[in-house]
């Protein structure tokens, strides 16, 4: 078995989505899942269940960029726009190019932390990790008030090779001034260092 991080989500009030949304998400996710897999040099398998499921499997050193990330993905489509994301860290084998033959303790786990997510959070890590229950509540706090753009860059800004302003502002087709002002909005740097703490544990 293999150590992952398995992220598995669904979307907020699917059915109450305009007519288009639920596919400009999983299109967002998509793009999400190319820029993780990027950074770890090697495919999350995404893979799309149930209509408004979806779930993951990430290097463990990636966890909680990965869970930002995702929400990122899905906020920029449009603030109204939201996905729950459960984590969890742990053994597991996929066998396949889809995780629908994946097994092993560490998808159970996340998968039945989605299950029994409490009403209004939308990040919860299974077990009784505390540190991650408590960065995860604190992020929520920021997360829960980013715009379209706000969440754009962030996902930019997520990367571990985090670009410069400079870098994400020609991105972007913006100033530097309008970065600056996203990334302080969003709690960018907060986000990273909390990634940067709590992923190399």
């Amino acid at each position: 078995m293999t150590n992952f991080a398995v992220l598995t989500g669904d979307i907020v009030k699917s059915s109450q989505l305009p007519q288009g949304g639920l596919d400009r998400i999983f299109a967002n996710l998509a793009d999400a899942a190319d820029r993780i897999g990027g950074w770890q040099g090697s495919s999350v398998h995404l893979t799309r269940n149930r209509g408004d499921g979806w779930q993951m499997a990430v290097a463990p050193g990636f966890a909680l960029r990965a869970v930002f990330a995702t929400r990122a993905a899905v906020r920029m489509a449009d603030k109204r726009f939201d996905t729950r994301v459960a984590l969890a860290l742990g053994e597991g084998v996929i066998p396949g190019d889809t995780l629908a033959d994946a097994s092993g303790p560490v998808f159970t786990a996340s998968g039945q932390a989605l299950e029994h997510m409490p009403r209004k959070r939308h990040m919860v890590v299974a077990g009784n990790d505390g540190v991650h229950t408590v960065a995860l509540r604190l992020a929520e706090e920021v997360i829960k008030r980013w715009t379209e753009a706000q969440a754009e860059v962030a996902l930019h800004a997520l990367a571990p090779d985090t670009p410069t302003q400079a870098a994400l502002a020609e991105t972007l087709d913006v100033t530097k001034q309008t970065i600056q002002g996203h990334i302080d909005a969003a709690g960018v740097d907060a986000l990273i260092e909390t990634c940067e703490i709590l992923d190399g544990m």
